[in-house]
C-alpha cells in the first residue's frame, strides 16, 4: 500500500484554514480535513508543525483524522533524510530563480527515507517497517498552468522525481523541467535551468514520454497512471481548483551515463500529477 500526506494552508482572506490531504492506494480514495488557521502551530526549534490533534517534524508524523466514513491514526518514524546536492546558486531543485518571486515554489527536501510505525485506517491496523518515504514542498499562489509531476522511490535506496511544467515568468509563459536520480549513492540531475535539453515530449492520456540531453547523458522516461483521484489544488491563494493524482502508476526510466553505461529504473509503485494536455508539444 502507498499513501500519501499533503500538509498545507491558504491566507486567502474568505477561505482561510488549514488542512491535511490523505490518499491511499489500498481505496483509491483522497480525504480532505479542513481546520481553523488558529489550530496550526509551529515551533521552530526544532522545527514541528500542530494541526489540530496531528503533527509533523523530522523525525515523525502522528496522524489523526476522522469523519463520518473514513478513520486513519498512527505514529510513523522517519529515518535520515537523503537530500540533494545544493549551493548558494543551488539552494534546491529551482537553482537560481528560488531567489526570484514565483508563483510556485518547489523545493525537495528529502530523495528517500525509512518510514516505520503503525496505521490505523478504516478498522485495519497496518504495521509499516522499513518502508519507503519522500518528502517535498511548494508554496505560492497557483500550481502551474500544465505540467506532469512523478515520484517514485526503489528498493535499495534509489529515488527519482520529475517536473514538466509551463509557468509564467515575468508576464510570459516558459516551459521547464527538472529530473534527479538518486541511484546506487550518484546523484544525477538534469535540469532545464541548468543547461539540460529537452529532445521530446508527449503528453499522452493519463501519461507522458519524454527525453532529455545533458552533454553526453541521454534520459529517457516513460510514465502511465492508474486510478487517479481528484484533489484539492490552489489557485490565487486558495484551494478552489483540482488536480489528479495517482499512487499506482508505472514507470520507466533509461540513462545512458558519460562513459557509456546503462541505468534502468523501473517502478509498479510512482506517484503521479498529470495535467497536461494531450495535443501539447515541446516548447523549444
Amino acid at each position: 500500500m502507498l499513501f500519501s500526506v499533503i500538509w498545507g494552508y491558504s491566507t486567502k482572506e474568505e477561505d482561510a484554514h488549514c488542512f491535511l490531504q490523505f490518499t491511499n492506494s489500498l481505496t483509491h480514495e483522497t480525504k480532505y480535513f479542513s481546520y481553523p488557521l488558529h489550530e496550526m502551530k509551529i515551533e521552530k526549534d526544532p522545527f514541528v508543525v500542530h494541526m489540530g490533534k496531528n503533527s509533523l517534524s523530522a523525525k515523525k508524523m502522528v496522524l489523526d483524522l476522522k469523519e463520518e466514513s473514513f478513520e486513519g491514526k498512527g505514529e510513523l518514524f522517519f529515518g535520515s533524510w537523503q537530500e540533494i546536492k545544493k549551493s548558494k546558486l543551488r539552494p534546491n531543485i529551482m537553482g537560481p530563480i528560488t531567489y526570484f518571486p514565483n508563483e510556485c515554489n518547489h523545493s525537495i527536501t528529502s530523495m528517500y527515507h525509512t518510514v516505520k510505525g503503525n496505521l490505523f485506517l478504516n478498522g485495519k491496523n497496518i504495521f509499516i517497517e522499513n518502508a519507503k518515504g519522500y518528502m517535498e514542498k511548494d508554496w505560492g499562489t497557483s500550481f502551474p498552468e500544465k505540467y506532469v509531476w512523478v515520484q517514485a522511490n526503489g528498493e535499495t535506496g534509489d529515488s527519482i522525481v520529475f517536473s514538466y511544467a509551463t509557468v509564467p515568468v515575468l508576464g510570459k509563459s516558459a516551459t521547464g523541467f527538472f529530473l534527479v536520480l538518486h541511484y546506487k549513492g550518484e546523484e544525477f540531475r538534469f535540469s532545464s535551468i541548468e543547461g539540460a535539453k529537452g529532445i521530446e515530449f508527449q503528453p499522452r492520456e493519463n501519461g507522458f514520454f519524454m527525453e532529455i540531453q545533458k552533454r553526453k547523458e541521454r534520459v529517457q522516461l516513460e510514465c502511465t497512471a492508474y486510478h487517479p483521484v481528484n484533489l484539492k489544488s490552489p489557485h490565487m491563494g486558495g484551494m478552489s481548483s483540482t488536480i489528479k493524482e495517482s499512487l499506482d502508476g508505472e514507470l520507466s526510466l533509461w540513462l545512458k551515463k558519460n562513459n557509456g553505461e546503462e541505468i534502468v529504473f523501473v517502478s509498479k509503485r510512482a506517484s503521479m500529477d498529470i495535467h497536461y494536455p494531450i495535443e501539447g508539444k515541446f516548447d523549444k
